[in-house]
This record gives structure tokens, sequence and C-alpha cells, in this order.
């Protein structure tokens, strides 16, 4: 990543945000350590849609553990420690075959020393302060620093162990410390803002009077400006949320591992597709059960076993064990965690000047106010609600021809689902996961970003891997010019945290020349039974395209500075190109491409094509409810004042009373329930999970122009979408780069037609 100011804030946030979930989160994003940007790294929660989903600008802090621990190493425990020597790999790849848990503490204790010597000649340089000796020496601080937390940050969340798990208690708290003393420093805060106040004098250019901005109103926000007594209070808040927001993430972690629906029974397989009883096999056998078939709750795995399952009591078990995960008592339960967040969240925000935590996030996004926000959810909420309602009564209908002897309930929303869509349609989505075999959806990803951008991806065969899983691949401009390198991880382990996400280990810039990224994408696909193909389902094709998206925004970049650069720009914005990507993966000229039988290499048949498309819209009420519910309950949880969230004594009291407000129908749940809630709880989306929707209204407004010209790969569309949307990073305000590509303002009426919510009833 960058020098610490960037190049720290991207540093941190990007690996805070790597504990979301979300894309699905996914999509995590994180980089920037010390400035603040929020997110390139972990775009996370895709990133978990996400996480993966999965940043703000208080990720950095918010997601340390204050825990401590004795797991300090030496390097004479570790032998010669490869952070302390210019890497000698294919572009610069982290050595990780030489890398041992042992030498992080030592790195970063080095990392700190270097950035103190680094802010300290910055603070008493005798000359008057400028754009140089401040703003690009800052920029060009923290080097070490980055480099090892962009590895400890991102191999903590892909292969962690005890050891790891551990020294997290050491170091981000450090960490925290170090980022404090930075923003809260008056000698640093009085030449950024001496040289704020001249900015129009200076002659600067478009990118450097960008970068004196946006890092003056870092510190402003970081608490620069406060007075001593609040500064004392603020870096005891952050400190402690530190510590709870890595701990909630470690909860969820430990729940979700520690379940396991064991079926002994074949005939309780029943409905279930051969690839998931393969790998449920196969986790089995890894634990000396060779008679039995073990199912998680990865969230594959949960949406499979729901939707294909056909025993009613055993789709309650694996519902009732996602739904309850760190709800259940004793240490891992999160809800006295989530709501001390809560409290000092807004604690924190009336110290700064602000109603609640909502309106310090909402500041430098896009919807400005969480009236904003929740005024656009509902407009979307409404019609989604209403079409709900009507597909409870289609799978009702269904379950009283079979004559079953029970109402709907959550447990029964998938299963019923796809019996209702098979019969309306006539589309079994089984039917399309022998046409989408893993290595060729990567390559039809492939194939829509060399369509678009020219860019071509070729593997890299004797790189260093940090899970043999991995393919690496490097990636050139349509001239041959080297764009980055390009890092996938898409298979589920036990060490690896749920979701998917894009994320950095090296971030662009070209403040001394050109520094181009190391991206990486993150999926949790189950692994089959050895010699078996990776079949996946449509959903799973749509996240890793979105993933791509994020990826692509962090290598297609092009600022000279990383506070800007890639998928720095605001939460509501980042998901944009992500979700923009998405809209290829089920285009028939596309589908040609990639979408091929893995047994007989035949192309997915038009008549699956149109299925899929028909039933495009299909269950759309319980998607969009089911996602605004979440929305709708982060913003609660972010609106409360410090007396308000302290008042609070059961989690899903609380829940229950925000969501009846709105008439939440009690056959679907948030997606998110509080106390598994990582995305806003341990990631980077606190008061911004809204933000996929919101980026819809874009990237459903953006694809309409390519559908309007006729041509998907439209040459001046394509064009104009790489210039101002990938390549800008955040270089100009999110709606100003919108209307450079566009032309115009979006509308949402092009959201609601993609999910089919245009005609119904409730639609403002």
């Amino acid at each position: 990543m960058q020098p610490v100011y960037l190049g720290l804030a991207q540093c941190v946030l990007g690996i805070a945000i790597i504990f979301m979930q979300a894309k699905q989160f996914q999509e995590s994003q994180m980089k920037k350590l010390l400035i603040v940007t929020a997110a390139s790294t972990a775009l996370l929660w895709g990133c978990s849609q996400p996480t993966s989903e999965t940043a703000d600008e208080l990720a950095a802090l918010e997601n340390a553990d204050t825990s401590t621990v004795d797991a300090a190493a030496t390097d004479a425990d570790a032998g010669a420690n490869p952070f302390f020597a210019e890497w000698d790999t294919p572009f610069g790849i982290p050595p990780f075959d030489q890398i041992k848990d042992a030498h992080f503490n030592p790195a970063f204790d080095a990392a700190f020393e270097q950035l103190r010597t680094e802010v300290a000649a910055i603070a008493n340089n005798p000359e008057a302060p400028n754009f140089a000796n401040t703003y690009e020496a800052m920029e060009r601080s923290g080097e070490l620093l980055n480099k090892v937390a962009n590895v400890f940050g991102n191999i903590t969340n892909t292969d962690t162990n005890d050891t790891l798990r551990q020294l997290e208690g050491e170091i981000w708290p450090k960490v925290t410390g170090e980022i404090d003393a930075i923003y809260l420093s008056d000698a640093i805060w009085q030449k950024v803002h001496d040289v704020y106040g001249q900015r129009e004098t200076l002659g600067l250019d478009d990118q450097q009077m960008r970068l004196v901005e946006l890092v003056h109103r870092d510190f402003v926000r970081r608490g620069a400006a406060m007075d001593e007594t609040a500064k004392v209070r603020l870096k005891e808040i952050n400190a402690e949320l530190s510590g709870l927001t890595t701990k909630f993430g470690q909860n969820l972690l430990a729940e979700t591992k520690g379940f396991e629906l064991v079926i002994t029974d074949e005939a309780d397989l029943s409905g279930l597709s051969k690839q998931m009883i393969g790998s449920a096999k196969a986790k089995a056998e890894k634990t000396d059960r060779p008679d039995a078939w073990v199912f998680g709750l990865n969230r594959s795995v949960f949406e499979g076993f729901m939707t294909t399952s056909d025993n009613r009591d055993l789709r309650k078990k694996m519902f009732d064990g996602y739904r309850s995960r760190a709800a259940n008592g004793g240490d891992t339960d999160n809800g006295e965690v989530l709501v001390t967040i809560a409290k000092l969240r807004a604690e924190r925000a009336a110290l700064k000047g602000y109603a609640d935590h909502a309106a310090f996030q909402l500041e430098t996004r896009m919807a400005k106010t969480s009236d904003t926000a929740v005024d656009f959810l509902l407009k979307v909420w409404r019609p989604g609600l209403v079409r709900a309602q009507e597909e409870i009564a289609d799978m009702q209908a269904f379950v009283d021809a079979e004559g079953g002897n029970f109402a709907i309930d959550g447990w029964d929303w998938w299963y019923y689902a796809e019996k209702v869509r098979t019969a309306k349609y006539a589309f079994d989505a089984s039917q399309m996961k022998p046409y989408f075999q893993l290595e060729n959806v990567r390559d039809g990803a492939f194939y829509v970003a060399g369509k678009l951008f020219g860019v071509t991806f070729t593997p890299v065969e004797d790189a260093p891997l940090w899970n043999p899983e991995v393919q690496v691949f490097e990636v050139k401009a349509e001239d041959g010019t080297h764009l980055g390198v390009f890092l996938v991880d898409y298979y589920a382990r036990d060490s690896k945290r749920g979701g998917a996400w894009m994320s950095t280990y090296r971030d662009e810039t070209q403040i001394d020349g050109m520094v181009r990224p190391l991206v990486t994408n993150n999926l949790n696909l189950s692994k089959p039974a050895a010699g078996d193909p990776t079949l996946m389902g449509f959903n799973e094709v749509n996240t890793l395209f979105h993933e791509f998206g994020h990826a692509l925004h962090g290598l297609l970049t092009q600022a000279k500075y990383g506070r800007f650069s890639g998928t720095s720009g605001p939460r509501d914005y980042t998901e944009f190109p992500a979700q923009m990507l998405e809209h290829w993966a089920a285009q028939p000229q596309v589908l040609a491409v990639y979408a091929k039988h893995y047994e007989t290499g035949e192309v997915i048949p038009q008549e699956l094509v149109q299925k899929l498309q028909n039933a495009s819209t299909f269950n759309q009420g319980f998607k969009t409810t089911e996602f605004i519910a979440a929305s709708l309950l982060d913003m609660r949880w972010h609106i409360l004042t410090e007396q308000e969230a302290e008042a609070i004594t059961d989690v899903r009291e609380f829940e229950k009373a925000a969501l009846d407000e709105y008439g939440l129908i009690p056959q679907i749940e948030p997606r998110y329930r509080s106390q598994y809630f990582s995305h806003i709880f341990a990631g980077g989306y606190s008061a911004g999970y809204y933000a996929y929707l919101w980026s819809e209204i874009l990237d459903s407004d953006g694809f309409a122009a390519f559908e309007e010209n006729g041509d998907i790969f439209d040459p001046q569309l394509s064009e104009a979408l790489k210039t101002w949307v990938y390549e800008s990073g955040g270089s100009e305000e999110a709606d100003i780069l919108y209307r450079k590509f566009r032309g115009q303002d979006p509308g949402i009426g092009p959201l609601l037609r993609n999910r089919g919510l245009d005609s119904a009833k409730g639609t403002q």
C-alpha cells in the first residue's frame, strides 16, 4: 500500500474491513491506514453482498483488538525477517513461503519506529509548511508499516491460526495508538491547517488540491481541532472500540465454525445436489466421521441446503443455527458487545459535535444524511414488501396443493420459492450449474474486462502463494503496459473468514514513479470432492463478477496519490463499479463465451438463457425486503444517542420494535440480525449498509446507457466508464464522476424495473 498517511490509512482500513463479511460482503475494502479512506482493501463484503463485503474513516481504529497476550516473537525465533529486505519475487509479491508468524511483531515494532521518525521530521521541520514538506512528506511516510500491515491483515482473514489471533490482540491496539498520535498531534495539525488555508495561492494542480482538501477533512473528522480533554477521551473510546469490534468478529467466527449439522441417515440427504453431498462427505471424512455428512454455516452451503433439502425439520435446524449465531449466551454472545459499540460510537459522535454516529458517517457520502438514506430505502421497501406478500401467497398455495398442513415460515422460503419458480417458469436453478464451472466463469469475467477495457490476464506460474489454492495473473493494458497483479482465492476453509471480498497487498501510487497494485479477490465456494469440478449457482457467478468489479477498480486506477486511488471513494459509491460489472454476467452474448457444460463443452442452450432472463425478477420481494430490513436496522443502531443505546437491555426486542415500525412480515428475517451483522459491528459499513442499494441506482442507470445504445460493449461508453469510474478512484466527488460518465444524474426507475418492482403497489 502506500505511505503511511495514506498508506497507513489504507493499510489499516483495509485490514480492518477484512474482518467484515460483507461481500458478503463482502466485498471488504480497507485501505489507507492512516489517512482515511475507505476502501480498497477489502471491499468485502461483497462484499457479501455482499463483504465482503469490506471502509470508513474509522475502520482502521475500530477493528483492532485491545486484549493483550504473550505472543511476542523475535528475529532469533524465526530467522532473518523478510519484511526487512527487498522482495525479489515476481512483481514484488510478498514472499509468503518465507514469512513466519514470528516475523510480525518485530516487523511492526520496526515499522512504528520508522513512522515516528518520519512524522517527527515533518513536525520539526523549521521551514514554513508547504505542500511538499507537509502533504507529500506524509504521503511518503509509513512505507514499512504498509508493507507489514497489508500482509498481516490479509493473512489473518484467509489463513489465520491461534498464534495470529493472539497477535491481533497485541498489534491492533498499537496501530490505533500510532494513528491517533498523528491525527491528534498539534504540531502536525497546525502544518496541515496552515497549508490548507493557503491552498488557493499555491498553484496546485487538480490532484494536489484534492489531496489537500481530503487530508485536511480527515484530520478535522478524526479530532485534530478538539481540545485536549476531548482528545484524551477520544483516544480512550478508539482504544475500547478497537477491542470490541475485533471481539465481535472473533465471536462470530467461533460460532459460525462451531455449528455443524451432522446427517447419518442417507435418506435425510434427499433433494441435495451431488456436489453438496460430496462436499459434506469430504468435510466429515476430514474429522474421522466416514459414515456421516457434515454441513456448516458457510453462506453458499446454507442457501444451497435451505433451497434443496426436502427435510423440513433439518431446514429449521439449519435456519435456527444460522440466525442464532453469537446470540446463545456465554462468552461468544455478541449482544452486550454490540450495544457497547453503539453507545461508544454515539458518545464519540457527540464529542465531535454530531447528532449521532450516522450523521458523522454520512457527512462525506453521497446520501449526506440518515433521513435521505432512509427515505430512499423506503421508496424501494414499500413495493418490495407488497411483492413479498404476493410471494408468500404463491408459496402457501403450493404447500396447500401438496397437502401440507402448515403455514409458510422462514425456513420454508428458499425451498418453496424454488418450487414456485420451477412451476412458473419451468426453470430449475440446478439445471444451470453444469454450465457454470468455476474456471470458465472466471475466464468469462476476464473476457468482459477485455471487451470493455482492453485488458488481458496472463497466468504467473512462479509466484509465491499464501495458500496452494491461490492463482495469480499479470494484468496488462491493451498496449501491453503492466497494470498490476490479480490474485484469486476462491475456496472456503476453516482458517478463512466468511463472505467474499476484494483486498490489496499493495496499492497504486505515482508520487515517486509508477507503482502498480497487487489486488486479490476472495470467495468462499465449497471445495468439491477430489476429482469433481467446482460448479456454481448463478448467485455465486454474480458474486464472482461483483468482486471482480471491485478488483478492476483497484487495478485500473490512475491516481498520483494513494489517498484517492482505487476504491477509496465514499461507501455508497464504491459498490457501483462492482455492481456495474454484474450486469454483463447474464447477457446472452457473454454467456455464450463462458457458460459451457463441464462434461460436453456445449454452450448453454438459448432456452435456458431465456428461462434465466424470464425468472430474473422472481423472488425479488424477499430479496429486497431482507436486505432493506438489515439496512434499516443498521441505521436504527446508529441514530441512537449514548443514553438511548445505554438503555437497551435486550437486542432482539430492540430489533423487533425497530422493524415492526416498518411492517416487516414474520416470515422474513433481516439479512443480518444484529449479533452477526459484522458489516456494521466489525467492519466498515456502520450506518452504511444501505450503500449496496444506493449504488444500485447508479449501476442500473449506468448499464441502461449501454442497453439504450444497443451494444453492451459500446466503445464510447466503455471508454467513458473506464476513464471516469474505474481509473478515477476518488479523484473527484462521486456525483461529478458519475455525471462525467453518464452525462446525467441517475434515476430510480431502472433500479425498480430491474427488480420487477416498477409495477408493484407502493411504488412512488
